[in-house]
């Protein structure tokens, strides 16, 4: 099954979808050189909503991880991580 991950930056002001965490890291990198607002939240797909009959009523996105690009340190351990999943040839990763 495949991930779904939605990314949020520029103040939540923008959002991107990913597939995968090593496209969600490259998106990060490339962003945040550009950003005004160093803060990008990572959110995971969740259970679906329900409506009040019970149905399914499309995606509802979880908060699973914060990455505050103003923390000493921050941008190398992304770029590093993505090292080591660009090396394991996979684009898995925990949040």
């Amino acid at each position: 099954m495949t991930e779904s991950l939605q990314l949020r930056f520029d103040a939540g002001h923008q959002q991107r979808y990913f597939s995968d965490r090593r496209s969600l890291l490259e998106c990060v990198l490339w962003v945040s050189r550009q950003s005004p607002h160093p803060r990008f939240e990572i959110w995971r797909e969740g259970a679906p909503g329900r409506l009040a009959d019970g149905r399914v009523a499309g995606k509802r996105y979880e908060l699973a991880e914060v990455l505050d690009l103003s923390e000493p340190g921050q941008r190398e351990r992304l770029e590093a991580e993505m090292r080591a999943l660009q090396a394991e040839g996979g684009d898995e990763g925990g949040a």
